[in-house]
């Protein structure tokens, strides 16, 4: 026997049948259909009562779905299907040819269909693309650069499903035939039927857009799985509803569908991808189905996600597949929101462990709690202080402000893109742990700006401690002068340079001109983020106009002639001149963001 057919004859030898149907003993592949041929689906339309419907079978459609893929072609009829049409939720519902399991429903046929005629994914191909693992496809690494807006998030999202989001939240993409001529023609208009896509807890001007970017039929009146009804002890069973978890606590963001198959503690539903991100470690939950909402376009099941129950480890283009037992690791989020408009807020959620995932999501949860509590027009002060755990691996320091009209999605990003750094690193696979973080706000412009720079003497000396006077101006406000003490090197001599910056000037100088070096470590990787120039300080460096080298991405400045002339001669090195470089390095921090630059040219005097 092939092994296909192995894979599918266990998993329906073992499966417990609806109350009141037979018991499917067997499978039967695509071969042994014909039209006509009668059959019996499974599905939830309301509640928790799995319910048959009526299947018949029109005909196989082969290679439809690409290189020996096929897909069966069937009108359902039963429950509310005649109003309905297929149901987004009904995704995975199993469907048996006499007492044997034949597949998934997973397709429908354009927009405003008069009939529910589905397509079915065969259960052959499902087995394989769990069971078969692999790696993740090279076309489901999106690509964004961070820090990002909250559109190319919304974006992103939108393609990682492989949607493109129109004005009004409508998928585009999909060909709708009015009146086809034949069976391939009607193959040609199908869709994925699509899960039902639960969002709770986010403000409206976060989940509106993410609703439109994730499915346009989300629904935004579930309940948390905390809130949602109490789970039996009972393991799935085909034709249960089930939910796929990406953020859940105080906000939600996830999707149901149905239960095809169960094999001991394995999990096999949908029938067709949710994401296609390949092996994941979703959290693979419970779902109750509260109705169904009929639409001319494309009804919906409204569902809620109950209490996680196992992991779905594989997101494939014909399944999604896990195993019932211990949940996935997840990133813990944890939110203080403080204002002096009211007491502090706290939001704790839990965000799935996934390279492309976990930024984005934890994006759109901050983000959502800054909406939610914080005017979304006008200018806004972001403060933001907390921590990036990576276990024994160390951790990153948030420590920042933002000020101005895009204050709140700036910051959002900020804490977005160390995780995606972190995540997408060349050495090994890591994953975060917790996410520590106290947000204070104000509705002001809460900024300085750098006046003047000034020496505190007019003979500095190497080796000598001075003071650099810095003059700041608030915004709208007065004027204050800081200082900061600054060691000058004992081998340094003359014509030097003092610049006093902001963090985007510093970052423009130093992409250009000082140390370009590479992480060699993850080590190194969470060195180079946690150096990360932040809007809330003042930094000073002692600049040599003296030559140097940058040899293999390191800086090496004020060589002398000779060695200078070995290594720009050495053509098996990496090289690049080095205009000048830093030679000593200061900052200060504030409470406020830090603007404007001024440079202080100075020379030392030797005793």
């Amino acid at each position: 026997m092939h092994s296909r057919s192995l894979l599918a004859a266990g998993i329906a030898a073992i499966l417990v049948a609806a109350p009141g149907a037979q018991t499917p003993t067997g499978t039967l592949g695509v071969d042994a259909l014909r039209p006509g041929m009668k059959g019996v689906g499974r599905t939830v339309f309301a509640g928790d009562r799995i319910e048959d419907f009526g299947v018949e079978i029109l005909g196989v459609v082969k290679n439809v779905m690409g290189p020996k893929r096929d897909l069966i072609i069937a009108r359902l009829q039963g429950g509310p299907l005649a109003e309905t049409g297929v149901i987004a939720g009904m995704s995975g519902s199993p469907v048996y040819v006499d007492g044997k399991l034949v597949g998934a429903v997973s397709y429908s046929l354009g927009s405003f269909p008069k009939e529910p005629i589905a397509g079915i994914t065969p259960i052959a191909d499902m087995t394989d693309a769990v069971d078969g693992g692999g790696t993740r496809p090279a076309g489901a690494r999106v690509a964004l650069r961070w820090p990002a807006t909250p559109d190319e998030v919304y974006a992103t999202i939108a393609r990682l499903l492989g949607r493109t989001a129109g004005p009004l939240g409508a998928s585009a993409g999909y060909t709708t035939l009015a009146s086809p001529a034949s069976l391939g023609a009607i193959a040609a208009g199908l869709r994925p039927i699509g899960a039902a896509i639960v969002l709770g807890g986010f403000d409206p001007g976060v989940g509106q857009p993410l609703a439109r970017a994730m499915d346009a039929r989300a629904d935004r009146d579930s309940r948390s799985p905390q809130n949602a009804p109490a789970a039996t002890n009972r393991s799935f069973e085909p034709g249960d509803p089930i939910g796929v978890s990406l953020v859940h606590g105080d906000y939600d963001v996830g999707a149901t569908g149905t239960v095809t198959a169960v094999n001991g503690n394995r999990v096999y539903a949908f029938g067709h991808p949710f994401l296609e991100l390949g092996p994941t470690a979703y959290p693979m939950t419970r779902a109750s189905i509260l109705t169904v909402l009929p639409s001319l376009d494309s009804s919906l099941k409204i569902a809620t996600l109950g209490p996680v129950v196992g992991t779905i480890t594989q997101d494939r283009s014909t399944a999604l597949g896990g195993t019932l037992g211990p949940p996935p690791k997840e990133l813990a989020v944890n939110v203080t929101l403080s204002s002096d408009r009211g007491p502090d807020r706290h939001f704790s959620v839990s965000v799935v462990h996934d390279p492309i995932l976990t930024p984005l999501f934890t994006y759109t949860a901050i983000l959502s709690a800054l909406t939610s509590y914080e005017r979304q027009i006008g200018v806004l002060s972001v403060a933001l202080t907390g921590t990036i755990s990576f276990g024994a691996d160390g951790q990153v320091a948030i420590d920042d402000v933002f000020s101005g009209d895009t204050a709140a999605p700036i910051a959002a990003a900020s804490v977005a893109q160390p995780l995606s750094l972190t995540a997408l690193n060349e050495f090994r696979t890591v994953q975060p742990e917790a996410l520590d973080l106290h947000i204070r706000t104000s509705e002001q412009q809460d900024s300085v700006t750098v006046e003047r720079a000034w020496l505190d003497t007019t003979m500095p000396r190497p080796g000598a401690t001075v003071g650099v006077q810095v003059l700041l101006r608030h915004y709208r406000g007065a004027t204050e002068t800081v200082s900061i003490p600054v060691t000058m090197p004992t081998d340094a001599s003359g014509p030097l340079s003092l610049l006093v910056s902001d963090a985007a000037t510093l970052t423009a100088i130093e992409q250009h001109e000082v140390d370009q070096s590479k992480p060699a470590s993850f080590a190194d990787t969470l060195a180079e983020i946690n150096r990360t120039r932040r809007s809330n300080r003042l930094y000073v460096r002692l600049l040599s106009s003296s030559a140097g080298s940058v040899v293999g991405g390191r800086a090496l400045p004020t060589l002398p002639s000779s060695i200078q002339s070995v290594i720009e001669s050495d053509k098996s090195v990496s090289t690049a001149p080095l205009p000048r470089a830093v030679i000593g390095s200061w900052e200060k921090r504030f409470d406020q963001v830090v603007k404007g630059s001024r440079e202080i040219p100075l020379t030392l005097i030797s005793r």
